[in-house]
């Protein structure tokens, strides 16, 4: 049978002082139980009658404590004892000890939308995305004046999703003026920004599928609805190329000639465009890698491309760029930098070329990219072969370019109605 007894330690703990309290022994192994009370002197201490002499200013506290203390180990003792199971003087102890007060755990913090969709923002700006970084940007603006920036995304639900969409169809296009709607291509960009975000979050472990308000039954489902793609015809590119400008017009000038770089090499992006360097330039072919897709390949050069890009040559070009848009740029090596240029320089040669179109009498949008639809397009009416098309896109897949090429291809469908209707 165990025994117990009140003692003082021999030792002196951190502040000088001897801690008093119970030696529990069980078959020559001993456990103690120490609550904090200690002596200042062990000739405080009267061992016979196990309490705490009177010289001590609080000895009946003591004394009274440590007596109970002992009295509900006896207690427990004679329990383990009754029960007949083999026990030591560690489990005494440990059924005396006060057992820690258990917290309940905070619930875990929900992830907000905003956290998510800051690193999203961050990560794009370290990658040099600067178009991405500002469209977006743009976009979550809107959709924290309807939300706020402290939704999380089990708030975002089918019905939320729902309420922003009509939020977003009667809203005004802030680009435009007056109460203009947005288109529901735009209304769809709102809503892939916001599934970005919730895929980002799930990838990461921060929410699990059962929220996740996209796609299937009951749920918003995203659609590319098909867009209006209208390239300049034959006869109004003609128009364009024999334009002339003014002195005082020359800004009219560089971008229809970049604007017509662009069409004349099937199509080519204005990002691929103001960035020409002489060096692509070999043999008498233009070697390139798109920027897009990292695609290389090579074009033949057209006379009329030759006889534009020799306004343009100087001895030493900045950076050895053909074009001089981004020649105030210290280097190419900050993508971030070279992208945010190349918008500014995008947006300047939109408003030029609208100004030649209304010059030109073409009530037509001739922006950097209706260079490539104007290509397309006079692809379609020449009945060049996919395949061919496929390389001078260079998509990786010819469904690609048959699926472009098809908002371009009228003539079936043209020779259709003639054959109904016209009698």
């Amino acid at each position: 049978m165990a025994t117990a007894k009140i003692i003082t330690w021999s030792r002196k703990d951190k502040n000088g002082n001897y801690p008093i309290g119970i030696k529990v022994s069980q078959n020559g192994i001993p456990a103690y139980l120490f609550e904090g009370n200690a002596l200042a002197s062990r000739e405080l201490w009267d061992a016979p009658k196990q309490q705490v002499k009177k010289a001590h200013p609080q000895h009946m506290r003591l004394t009274n404590f440590l007596s109970k203390k002992l009295a509900e180990i006896n207690d427990k003792i004679l329990e383990f004892e009754t029960g007949k199971k083999r026990y030591t003087a560690e489990d005494v102890v440990n059924a005396i000890k006060p057992k820690p007060v258990q917290v309940a755990p905070l619930p875990p913090k929900l992830p907000l939308f905003k956290e998510v969709a800051d690193n999203y923002l961050q990560e794009q700006k370290s990658l040099g995305n600067y178009d991405v970084c500002k469209t977006d940007t743009s976009k979550l603006k809107r959709f924290y004046e309807f939300a706020g920036e402290q939704i999380t995304f089990p708030q975002i639900t089918v019905d939320f999703l729902r309420r922003y969409t009509i939020f977003l169809r009667t809203g005004r296009n802030k680009n435009k003026e007056g109460h203009v709607p947005l288109s529901e291509r735009t209304v769809t960009n709102h809503l892939i920004v916001i599934r970005t975000m919730y895929n980002r979050a799930k990838t990461a472990g921060l929410i699990d599928n059962e929220t996740y308000p996209f796609g299937g039954k009951n749920k918003i489902v995203i659609k590319f609805g098909k867009t209006e793609k209208i390239g300049l015809t034959e006869s109004e590119i003609s128009q364009l190329k024999q334009a002339k400008f003014s002195a005082q017009q020359s800004h009219l000038h560089h971008s229809r000639n970049i604007w017509l770089i662009c069409y004349m090499f099937a199509g080519m992006r204005i990002t691929d465009a103001l960035l020409l360097k002489w060096s692509d330039f070999k043999n008498g072919r233009f070697y390139y890698v798109m920027s897009k897709n990292g695609e290389p390949g090579s074009l033949p050069i057209p006379p009329a491309v030759s006889a534009i890009l020799e306004e343009y040559k100087e001895d030493q070009p900045a950076h050895y760029l053909v074009f001089p848009y981004l020649k105030k740029l210290t280097n190419l090596d900050n993508r971030y930098l070279v992208r945010q240029r190349v918008n500014s320089v995008t947006r300047i040669i939109g408003k030029h070329m609208k100004e030649i179109m209304e010059q030109l009498a073409i009530n037509k949008n001739a922006s950097p990219h209706k260079a490539r639809h104007s290509f397309a397009q006079r692809a379609e009416e020449k009945e060049i072969h996919p395949k061919v098309l496929q390389r001078l896109y260079r998509h990786e897949s010819l469904l690609t370019t048959m699926g472009y090429q098809s908002n371009f291809s009228t003539n079936k469908a043209d020779a259709a109605i003639e054959a109904i209707v016209g009698f």
